[in-house]
């Protein structure tokens, strides 16, 4: 009985689906007639030409057609451009090859090898990039800006004038890497290995450093201003005429370090040890701050930090 009554539920639907259809084409053929007839009354009463709607009709879906044969060809060559561009990520995937100003911006890079590409300018703008070898790559001028990532691998690779900006990079190694002038602002990089990098008037302005290793780094007029850099170890780097105004440098290390001409106007020095550091003079703590903990050279003092 069971079947029976699944039997009859499904009967209406079958039954009435061609039903349906024809109802549908007989309300599109009235409309079709009854826009006939009043655009050939409109034509009649303004001396126009009589309109056979069905050539009309006829005449669009050609149009149509038509109109997707020119299409086409500029889809098909859309579609070319982006395998082309995949096929190309994929050979710099492999760890070869030169693509100058490359686009990869957005996409999910994580773990790929990129190890000597040669990549100058090109676009790797809100990438994912989490442990991605970049090894010694030709980068100069490239942009990572707000790329997000943990631990990606640039070791000595050369970043000339790159742009890191908000790049959120926390572990990212830079050792030996060439970063002139690069820009690297408000970004993390805490955690980060600068080791023998070369930071020359780079600037990681408002970016946070903490416990970054910064060790013999050549970073003269570098530009750390509203840095947190808590627990950094700067010992041995080339600090001169960096800038720290207003960094907080609690627990850094700044032994053996050359500090001539750095300024630290404004600076949190809290538990910081400056005293094995070179080229440090008094003057240039006025206005810096410490507390009991900060380590200065003999003769020297600080205000305490508020």
């Amino acid at each position: 009985m069971a079947q029976a009554d699944k039997s009859a539920e499904g009967r209406p639907f079958r039954e009435g689906t061609p039903l349906m259809i024809r109802m549908m084409l007989l309300i599109i053929l009235f409309m079709i007639m009854l826009f006939s007839l009043v655009a050939n009354v409109v034509g009649e009463r303004s001396g126009g030409r009589r309109i056979n709607v069905i050539d009309e009709f006829g005449r669009g879906v050609t149009n149509t057609f038509n109109s997707a044969d020119r299409i086409a060809p500029d889809l098909s060559g859309a579609i070319g451009k982006v395998d082309e561009g995949i096929g190309k990520l994929a050979r710099l995937g492999a760890g070869g090859g030169e693509a100058s100003g490359f686009t990869a911006a957005t996409m999910n890079i994580s773990n790929a090898n990129f190890t000597g590409v040669q990549a100058a300018k090109s676009v790797f703008a809100g990438v994912q990039i989490n442990k991605t070898q970049f090894v010694g790559a030709l980068l100069d001028d490239a942009s990572f800006e707000g790329a997000a990532g943990a631990a990606p691998n640039f070791t000595k690779a050369r970043l000339a004038n790159a742009n890191f900006t908000a790049a959120q990079v926390p572990g990212a190694d830079f050792s030996g890497a060439t970063l002139h002038s690069a820009a690297m602002r408000a970004g993390d990089f805490s955690g980060a290995n600068f080791a023998a990098a070369d930071l020359t008037a780079a600037s990681l302005s408002g970016s946070d450093l903490s416990k970054a290793v910064v060790t013999k780094a050549f970073a003269p007029g570098g530009l750390f201003v509203d840095t947190v850099a808590d627990g950094a170890d700067f010992t041995g780097a080339d600090l001169r005429a960096a800038k720290f105004t207003n960094a907080s440098l609690r627990d850094v290390k700044f032994a053996a370090a050359d500090l001539a001409g750095a300024e630290f106007t404004g600076a949190k020095l809290q538990g910081a040890d400056l005293t094995a550091a070179n080229g440090l003079t008094a003057e240039q703590l006025q206005g810096a701050c410490g507390d009991a903990s900060t380590k200065l050279p003999h003769g020297y003092g600080l205000t305490a930090c508020q």
